[in-house]
C-alpha cells in the first residue's frame, strides 16, 4: 500500500491534479531513476507564466506533494546555455532542488516558439523530508516538455 505524506496542507485535490491555470503555459517535468536499488520518480506541472509547481516525489512506496502556494519555488531554465534549476522550499531547511547536468541537456525548439523538449540527466541537491538523507545526491533521467 502507498503511503501519501502532506507537507504543510500541500496536496491539492485530484481533480486539479495535471490542470494548467487558466491564460497559463504549463510545461511538464518528468524524472525518473533508481537510487539504493528503489525507484525515484519526480513528476508534475509547472506553469511557464508564473512560478507555481505541482510536483510529486516518490521513493520507497512514499509520496510527497510540493505544490503552490505553500512551497515557495523558483526556476531558472536557459536550456541553450546547459541550465536548469528547480527549487521548491517549504523552509530554509526543508526544500527540493533539482539541477541539471549541464554537459547533458539536449533541446529542441524554444519557449519563445512555444515548443520545447528537452532531455537531460540531473542531480537532487537536497530534498524534503522524509526523504532528506536519503536522496540527496540521487542522480535522476528527466523530460522537460513546454507546449502552447
Amino acid at each position: 500500500m502507498r503511503k501519501m505524506f502532506s507537507l504543510c496542507a500541500l496536496v491539492l485535490p485530484i481533480a486539479f491534479a495535471g490542470q494548467a491555470i487558466a491564460g497559463a503555459n504549463t510545461a511538464q517535468l518528468n524524472c525518473s531513476g533508481n537510487h539504493a536499488g528503489h525507484v525515484i520518480s519526480l513528476v508534475g506541472d509547472m506553469p511557464a507564466s508564473i512560478v507555481e509547481v505541482n510536483l510529486q516525489l516518490s521513493y520507497r512506496g512514499q509520496t510527497i506533494v510540493l505544490a503552490s502556494p505553500e512551497a515557495r519555488t523558483s526556476e531558472r531554465t536557459d536550456f541553450r546555455r546547459g541550465i536548469f534549476k528547480l527549487e521548491a522550499a517549504l523552509s530554509a531547511s526543508n526544500k527540493l532542488q533539482l539541477q541539471a547536468k549541464p554537459k547533458g541537456i539536449k533541446h529542441k525548439g524554444s519557449m519563445g516558439a512555444g515548443k520545447l523538449h528537452a532531455s537531460f540527466g540531473a542531480i537532487l541537491k537536497e530534498a524534503p523530508e522524509p526523504f532528506t538523507a536519503a536522496l540527496k545526491g540521487a542522480e535522476l533521467r528527466c523530460t522537460y516538455i513546454y507546449e502552447i
